[in-house]
C-alpha cells in the first residue's frame, strides 16, 4: 500500500491535511482531505489525475507509472478559472476591479443557495433516513479502510452498487478506545453489512452487529494468532478447539474476551484478564469445552 500526505496552506493560514492511499496491487486508491474521503476509484494501474476543490482552491493530484513504480504529486491549480483564482487576479487587475467584484458576489450568492438547498435537504434525509432504511432499505458487504497516518484517527467504508462505488466516514478506528459495538477492533479490509435506501444509496448506515461470513473468518484467524502468542505452552490444537467452542456458545463477544486474554481492565474495561478468568468459572461453559476438547490450561 503507497500511502503520502501532503499539507496545503491556505491564503488564510489554515492548514489542511490531504492524504493518499494507492494499493499497488489492488489499485484501489482513496484520497481524504481533513479526515474526510474525498476521493475513491479502482483498478488505478496507470497514469491518472484527479482534481479536488479544497476552500474552493482547484488542486491537482496526479499517479505517474515508471518502470513499475508509481510517483504521486500534489499541485495547487492557480491558471484554472475557479472563484479564488478569480479573486487573484483581481488584485492584478485593478481596472476589472467592478466586474470581478459582481462576478465573485454572484458566485457567492448562487453558493450560498446551492449550500442551504443542500443542507436543507441533507437534513431532512438524516430526519428521515432511518425510516427509509427501515422500509425500503437492502443491504450489501462494506469493506474498511483505515489511513496509516498517524494524523487522521478515522475510518471510512465503500460499498458497490450497480457497478458505482459510495463511501462514508465512520466514528470508529482502531484504537482499543474505540472498539466496535461487538468488542473487537476496526481493522483494514474488515467486511460488515451496509443498509442503504434503492433510490440514493448514499443514505446508508453500516451495522457493526453483522459481520459477513468472510469477516468472521478474519476474526478467527485474528484470534487465533493472538491465542498461541499469549499461550505458547498450550497445545494449538487445544486452543483451536477451546476458540471454536468459545464462539459457538458466546459469539463474537467470546472471540473478543480471547482477543483480549492478556490486556489490562485500565485499558479495556469490557474484555480483559479479569473478565476472562470470570468467563473460565462458568460451570456450563467449562463442562462443555471439557467435554469436546478435554481440560486447556492457560
Amino acid at each position: 500500500m503507497n500511502q503520502l500526505s501532503w499539507t496545503y496552506l491556505a491564503d488564510d493560514g489554515k492548514q489542511h491535511f490531504v492524504g493518499l492511499a494507492h494499493g499497488a496491487e489492488s489499485g484501489h486508491l482513496v484520497v481524504h482531505c481533513n479526515s474526510k474521503v474525498v476521493l475513491i476509484d479502482f483498478k488505478v494501474f496507470d497514469d491518472a489525475s484527479y482534481s479536488i476543490f479544497i476552500d474552493e482552491q482547484l488542486c491537482e493530484i496526479s499517479i505517474e507509472k515508471q518502470e513499475g513504480e508509481y510517483f504521486y504529486s500534489f499541485e495547487i491549480d492557480n491558471k484554472a478559472d475557479t472563484p479564488r483564482n478569480r479573486a487573484r487576479k483581481k488584485l492584478e487587475k485593478q481596472h476589472l476591479l467592478q466586474s470581478i467584484a459582481f462576478l465573485g458576489t454572484l458566485a457567492l450568492i448562487v453558493s450560498i443557495a446551492i449550500f442551504s438547498i443542500s443542507r436543507w435537504t441533507s437534513r431532512a434525509d438524516q430526519k428521515n433516513i432511518a425510516a427509509k432504511l427501515q422500509d425500503t432499505g437492502q443491504q450489501v458487504s462494506a469493506r474498511i479502510l483505515v489511513p496509516k497516518e498517524k494524523s487522521v484517527d478515522y475510518a471510512s467504508y465503500y460499498f458497490i452498487v450497480n457497478g458505482k462505488s459510495y463511501s462514508a466516514a465512520t466514528t470508529y478506528s482502531n484504537k482499543l478506545t474505540e472498539l466496535l459495538p461487538n468488542g473487537m477492533p476496526l481493522e483494514e479490509g474488515d467486511e460488515f453489512l451496509v443498509t442503504y435506501t434503492p433510490e440514493n444509496p448514499a443514505l446508508n448506515q453500516i451495522d457493526y452487529q453483522q459481520p459477513t461470513q468472510f469477516q468472521i473468518n478474519r476474526y478467527r484467524d485474528r484470534v487465533l494468532k493472538r491465542l498461541f502468542e499469549n499461550n505458547p505452552k498450550t497445545d494449538k490444537a487445544s486452543l483451536t478447539c477451546f476458540f471454536d467452542q468459545m464462539y459457538k456458545e458466546k459469539g463474537i463477544e467470546g472471540m473478543a474476551q480471547l482477543y483480549f486474554q492478556k490486556t489490562t481492565s485500565s485499558k479495556n474495561s469490557r474484555h480483559n484478564r479479569q473478565t476472562f478468568d470470570r468467563l473460565l468459572q462458568e460451570s456450563n461453559l467449562t463442562k462443555t469445552i471439557e467435554k469436546n476438547c478435554g481440560k486447556v490450561s492457560f
